[in-house]
């Protein structure tokens, strides 16, 4: 069976965090685009495609081939949706329906789909009429931007349910088709960003998508009820209340500053008085303490990875030069290396430390921080992708093997990095 994954706006972490996950999993990534992902399961095998999705941070739909290799043309496009509402259409009488297209073309794939969305403005209606011939209640959803319907146009219109969203994968000349299993939980991940009690919006907060994606590349292949994880950089806790979400049941949390310390306790509290917390015997140790000094609080050894995003340096004001950027990095480079020092014995052997270090932005120019000395401590950098991949997707490799997240007005951006201690 073949499953398709649509990518959310950094397509190149998604798709790392895909492969982390599934990695040794009996489901192989086989093709890579900027849009979608395609993964086949070994035979006897099937995807848990709502399980999965509870995990991820970067895929905003799920869905099952129907059919490949169909040329690009409405007739074709009207057959399969048709005949993926039969069963439902014969049993209940009723069904609510979308159509959503994305290009696999490497080049401008969102132009490549709109000329394609064209082809096809008539199918939902053809569709729907055939349908109520029939007898079948029928009620078409279109996109009201783009292409594609969004994972809320998808979940309010309750659609998996009542019916099913179609996707339409354009490939050269072809096409796939697709129906979608499971949407990203926009609500939810809406909820723990905006309504957890304590939000740092001064000094500025991982966002929880990327928070939870940073969490996938750990990679590590065990089940996540028996991997010790630690921030040492908590803030209020985003690392943490992702993580707690995800599974995990034992977590350290740490900051030098004891508000930070005391806000994350409050939005952990939170998430289980809101029932968000999967398991019931979750251990969650927090203290207020020097990224460089949690070896007073965590056993030697007692940690399977450290997931963090550090101290990024002072905001910026955007009138900051060259030479005051480079000093900023390095004192900030002074910073993490003592802090991956500390963290050395607190590590199993083998073990990932997965890092969100600061791009300074200034005009085309891109400043950050290289991970060479890191090399010293017994940390080697892992690459998440391989070059050829990254080059596919259009993505240049950063010197440290790492991956960029940033908007382009942006002044700080991040690269993701992952350094695996030698065993």
């Amino acid at each position: 069976m073949r499953y398709f994954f649509i990518l959310g706006t950094n397509p190149v972490l998604s798709t790392a965090e895909i492969i982390a996950l599934l990695d040794g999993r009996q489901f192989t990534v086989t093709e890579m685009y900027k849009q979608a992902v395609i993964v086949d399961a070994m035979p006897g095998h099937v995807l848990d495609t709502k399980a999965l999705m509870a995990r991820l941070g970067g895929t905003i739909k799920i869905g099952t081939v129907l059919a490949e290799g169909l040329p690009q043309n409405a007739d074709a496009l009207e057959e399969n949706v048709l005949q993926g509402l039969s069963e439902r259409v014969a049993n209940i009488g009723n069904a609510t329906f979308g159509i959503s297209v994305y290009s696999l073309e490497s080049d401008k794939p969102a132009n490549k789909a709109a000329t394609l969305s064209g082809k096809f403005k008539d199918v939902g209606m053809r569709v729907k009429r055939k349908l109520q011939a029939a007898g079948c209640s029928a009620r078409w959803v279109k996109a009201q931007i783009g292409t594609a319907l969004t994972s809320a146009a998808v979940g309010k219109n309750n659609m998996l349910m009542d019916g099913a969203e179609f996707v339409v994968l354009a490939k050269s000349d072809t096409m796939i088709v697709g129906k979608t299993d499971v949407i990203q939980p926009f609500e939810e991940f809406s909820l723990v960003d905006y309504g957890r009690p304590e939000r740092d919006t001064v000094q500025g907060m991982l966002p929880p998508k990327l928070a939870r994606i940073m969490i996938n590349l750990i990679h590590v292949s065990r089940e996540v009820t028996s991997i010790s994880v630690l921030d040492p950089f908590c803030g209020s806790g985003t690392v943490l209340t992702e993580a707690l979400q995800m599974g995990f049941r034992e977590l350290y949390g740490s900051d030098k500053n004891p508000d930070a310390v005391y806000a994350t306790q409050k939005n952990v509290d939170w998430l289980k008085e809101k029932g968000l917390v999967q398991g019931d015997t979750n251990h969650v140790a927090l203290f207020a303490s020097d990224a460089r000094n949690v070896g007073q609080h965590v056993k030697p050894g007692a940690l399977d990875a450290i997931v963090t995003e550090p101290y990024l340096g002072p905001n910026r004001t955007g009138a900051e030069r060259r030479g005051e950027l480079q000093k900023r990095l390095s004192e900030l480079t002074t910073l993490y290396y003592e802090s991956l020092a500390a963290w050395r014995p607190l590590l199993k052997p083998g073990a990932p430390v997965v890092m969100a270090m600061p791009v300074y932005i200034l005009g085309i120019e891109k400043h950050g921080i290289s991970t060479k000395e890191f090399e010293r401590l017994g940390y080697r950098t892992e690459a998440m992708l391989p070059s050829p991949i990254l080059s596919r997707l259009g993505v240049p490799e950063t010197k440290n093997h790492g991956l960029l997240y940033g908007r382009n007005e942006q002044r700080v951006w991040r690269e993701i990095i992952r350094l695996r201690l030698a065993e």
